[in-house]
């Protein structure tokens, strides 16, 4: 009697097959394994020994589910068969050079010393080359790399490490890199030495494009010098850059590093992490925070060889434009590139630590596309196309959801041309097809526009998501919990009465409390001069005199006064509850921002220079939260520490908000943008509140929310 074990997860790609094999040739099993197009086949004559193999998987495998069918085959030896079939096996996401690899790296004797790609059954690349499922050579860009006989051979030699390593190459049949300096290949005798002649360049103050796992980086040294150059090719006048350190080492001497934050950086994943800054590196972030992140390829490593300080490492785009993948869209004029295609561009992820706690500010390189398990047993295959800023889409299917990788701001042309097509190339990818598509309430969304389009093409129902909730029920889903009261604080989203939110509260799916109301002067222009906001809130109790002293220097008396009638008339003011514009408002008032230079500045800015916060009433009246008295504080003590201010502003926001949502007593969530704020998050994780961990708090986990959203309201079979 034969056992067929149909398996499900993440059992592709990660060394599983390989493993299957010499556990069942050394229990002496008989039968086969092999990839099908949503998951993996086991036959074998002895049921109980496999259950007890699959109970001893590699790290990085995951098994969420098997069935086991009798059959009545007969097999003389055990063997791993060709791939087939079609469906969506979940493929790893791309992963941290192993310390194998690593080794071999600066092994002089052995055979990939020095070789930029080198990688093996356990490391890699994974989702930025992969074409379709299931997860092989020929369905990956590696394909088009023929195996030299030596790669030959440990490919398929069980006791080898790179046994069916989708990814094996060497010097001799493996991609290979290229120079390019002021637009011209340069021809050196060997690519150690274009490494090294990369490393001078960027010793020299140069920029120069290198070409990595998802898309290019920009990297130069940390002089000021190098920076004003790289800020004027990127149009981030402002934007705070990553920085690549050859280390924990190295990255201790520019950053204070917990032994939490020193885990995830040293983790398979390698995110970016936003750490507390030691020194100022001037021009590399305005903030007392920096972004570091250590190596997480062979070229990384190589470099290091050479240049023995940080270096700045920013995705290769024009702002809000998607990450480059290719040598012709590249900014500048020198290229350390190679003939590997990317097949899926990725942008590193972004994590930030608080209370001992991960949030994911941008869930990409190394997380995407791993599923996330959610309570529901709900049938139907959903596409939630997400919202306009730090966009990420999702897909829903058999239980799981499939986030995409981090998109950006889908109001670019160019990106959402790219987001149109990564949203295609996903439903492939997952074979999936929709049964109802989810997208955000704004009317006037690129995604939302898109969703209409599709639902309007496929012929399926579209449901539009009130963005907050779609916030709220992203942290409700990560736990599980389905009777819950949560806060949400962000910079806007279109409200079901037709104005702007951005400081709510809801009880499930009822909205209970909010910030005050507020007049958001010139509308979208608010949001990039916090100075428009600031006037409207304080005609509110200050006279137009009183109101000059705090804005003379910064609009003429012409302006003021068009805008005094503005609000007076309430042309151009819509009215917001929005969390975020408080916090920008209150920034400008104590002179930490004048203006919005890239997404979240101003809150950015205030949180960066805050200290102890004074003590100060809350002032609710039913649950809105009044933030006009916050204001009249700030005026009444404008000569005290504007730091302390700072620090008030959040706090007040941060304890105003926890009072109204626990007079419900039921668990707190807390989500949106503002949640990444350290005093407001830290006040709230204190109290027993629930944040995001498995998706951002921003806009990137609002997808995830979507769904989230309608599993829970759509009565559609929820387990």
């Amino acid at each position: 009697m034969m056992y067929k074990f149909i398996i499900k997860g993440v059992v592709q790609g990660v060394g599983f097959r390989p493993y299957i094999y010499n556990a069942c040739i050394n229990a002496k099993l008989k039968g086969y394994v092999l990839n099908t197009g949503d998951g993996v086949i086991v036959e074998v004559d002895n049921k109980e020994k496999l259950i007890e193999i699959l109970s001893r998987i590699p790290s990085l495998a995951r098994i969420d589910s098997y069935d086991i069918e009798q059959t009545s085959n007969f097999y003389k030896d055990f063997t791993i068969r060709e791939s087939s079939g079609k469906g969506f096996a979940e493929i790893p996401p791309d992963l941290f050079l192993c310390n194998d690899c690593l080794k071999e790296l600066h092994d002089s004797q052995n055979r990939r010393h020095k070789y930029f790609f080198n990688t093996c059954t356990n490391c890699g690349p994974r989702f930025s080359i992969s074409k379709s499922s299931p997860y092989d050579r020929r369905t990956i860009t590696m394909d088009e790399f023929k195996m030299c006989e030596d790669c030959k051979n440990e490919y398929t030699s069980p006791s080898d490490r790179r046994y069916h390593a989708q990814t094996i190459a060497c010097h001799k049949c493996g991609p290979r890199l290229k120079l390019i300096i002021g637009g011209k290949e340069v021809k050196l005798t060997s690519e150690t030495e274009l490494i090294r002649k990369t490393a001078q360049l960027i010793k020299d103050n140069d920029i120069v494009a290198i070409k990595g796992v998802g898309g290019f980086h920009l990297a130069c040294n940390t002089k000021s010098e190098s920076i004003k150059k790289l800020r004027k090719i990127t149009g981030r006048d402002h934007k705070p850059f990553a920085i690549l350190c050859k280390d924990i080492s190295m990255a201790n001497t520019i950053a204070y590093i917990s032994d939490k934050e020193k885990e995830i950086l040293s983790s398979v994943e390698r995110p970016i992490v936003i750490l507390r800054r030691k020194v100022h590196l001037s021009g590399v972030s305005e903030l007392n925070t920096i972004g570091i992140m250590l190596p997480y390829t062979a070229l990384h490593y190589l470099l290091f060889d050479f240049i023995d300080k940080p270096i700045v490492m920013t995705s290769s785009n024009i702002s809000d434009e998607p990450i480059t993948s290719s040598d012709d869209a590249q900014i500048v004029a020198n290229l350390l590139t190679h003939n590997r295609k990317i097949e899926n561009p990725i942008d590193d992820s972004l994590v930030k630590v608080m209370e001992e706690k991960t949030f994911q500010l941008r869930r990409s390189r190394g997380f995407v596309p791993k599923s996330i398990q959610l309570n529901s047993s709900c049938k139907k295959q959903i596409l939630a196309l997400g919202a306009e800023l730090s966009n990420a889409f999702s897909i829903y299917k058999d239980g799981k959801v499939i986030c995409s990788q981090y998109m950006g701001t889908t109001s670019n042309s160019n990106t959402f041309s790219h987001y149109k097509k990564m949203v295609q190339k996903f439903l492939q990818f997952t074979d999936c097809k929709p049964d109802i598509i989810l997208a955000d309430m704004h009317p006037e969304y690129n995604t939302s526009r898109h969703g209409e389009e599709l639902s309007e093409s496929l012929h399926i129902p579209l449901v539009k998501v009130q963005h907050h909730k779609a916030h709220a029920y992203s942290v409700a889903a990560e736990y599980n919990i389905k009777d819950f009261v949560s806060i949400v604080c962000d910079g806007l989203g279109y409200g079901e009465d037709g104005t702007i939110w951005g400081g709510e509260i809801f009880y499930n799916n009822e909205r209970v409390g909010h910030l005050e109301e507020h007049l958001q002067l010139g509308g979208d222009s608010a949001t990039q001069y916090p100075a428009k906001m600031l006037f409207s809130i304080l005609t509110k109790f200050l006279s137009f005199e009183e109101c000059r002293k705090y804005l003379r220097n910064y609009f003429t008396e012409e302006q003021l006064l068009i805008m005094h009638k503005q609000v007076n008339k309430k042309f151009n003011c819509p009215s917001t509850t929005s969390c975020g514009r408080i916090l920008d408002a209150a920034s400008f008032l104590l002179g930490f921002c004048d203006e919005r230079t890239y997404e979240g500045r101003p809150a950015m800015l205030l949180e960066a220079n805050s200290t102890v916060p004074y003590e100060i009433e809350l002032i609710i009246e039913g649950n809105v939260l009044k933030t006009t008295p916050l204001f009249q504080f700030l005026i009444d003590n404008f000569e005290k520490d504007k730091k302390r201010l700072a620090a008030t502003v959040q706090m007040y926001l941060a304890q105003g908000l926890y009072e109204i949502a626990s007079r419900f007593s039921k668990s707190v969530m807390f989500s949106g943008g503002c949640a990444y704020n350290t005093i407001m998050s830290s006040f709230m994780m204190k109290n027993g509140v629930h944040t995001n961990e498995k998706v951002p708090s921003g806009d990137g986990g609002i997808s995830f929310g979507q769904i989230a959203y309608y599993l829970a309201n759509s009565g559609d079979n929820i387990s």
